[in-house]
């Protein structure tokens, strides 16, 4: 594994090297981790910026990323970064959509957040605002109402199953027609399912797992 604290030397390593993933930085002495990318000849390889700025995540996205760690980068979401990296690799009969590892802004009080589409379980409206609901029982208050999250979503992983709901249906778990319609989450948590919904919910649940 080579590595570099030289944007010069970085980019001569990969494009001597061509390697299959690269770490890069964004804020380096002499240029951008964005300038680097623009000055190589090679780049047929997975990257993951790690940065502590969370203002460039959009452009990493545009410069697509296989993944955006932030600094100080805790192990576990190293682990979970490096493990996404070789479970891709290591089977290829699966392919993972781009749409499934990209980002989404989230206005929240004291700020922006981005989110990682496939970390979300679920989205609830509460008033005009909305509650991101994600893995590990994480939660946001997004300053927005559901409406404009809904057409900024991977629309082949989530679905608005209820006026007041929109899921990820690659975390449902169950689904549930006993006194109502309900979707069983992977947090445990249980989802109304409006019975106008519930034909289509069950053909995209059916697809989405096929």
């Amino acid at each position: 594994m080579a590595s570099s604290t030289l944007p010069e030397e970085g980019i001569k390593l990969i494009d001597d090297y061509e390697p299959e993933l690269v770490f890069l930085d964004i804020s380096m002495p002499d240029m951008s981790g964005f300038e680097l990318l623009a000055r190589l000849k090679f780049r047929d390889f997975k990257l993951v910026f790690t940065t502590a700025h969370r203002e460039y995540a959009l452009e990493a996205i545009k410069n697509k990323a296989f993944d955006y760690l932030l600094k100080p980068i805790a192990d576990s979401d190293l682990v979970k970064c490096l493990g996404d990296i070789i479970r891709e690799k290591n089977d290829r009969s699966v392919i993972i959509k781009p749409d499934e590892q990209s980002l989404i802004e989230v206005q929240v009080k004291d700020g922006i957040i981005y989110i990682r589409q496939k970390e979300i379980v679920r989205l609830e409206a509460s008033g005009s605002y909305t509650l991101f609901y994600l893995d590990n029982g994480v939660r946001h208050v997004a300053s927005k109402g559901l409406a404009d999250f809904e057409n900024r979503l991977d629309a082949a992983m989530f679905y608005r199953c209820h006026k007041s709901h929109i899921i990820n249906l690659r975390k449902v778990q169950k689904f549930i027609n006993s006194k109502g319609f309900f979707a069983l989450m992977s947090d445990g948590s249980m989802t109304d399912i409006s019975r106008n919904s519930k034909e289509v919910f069950l053909d995209r649940l059916k697809s989405i797992n096929g």
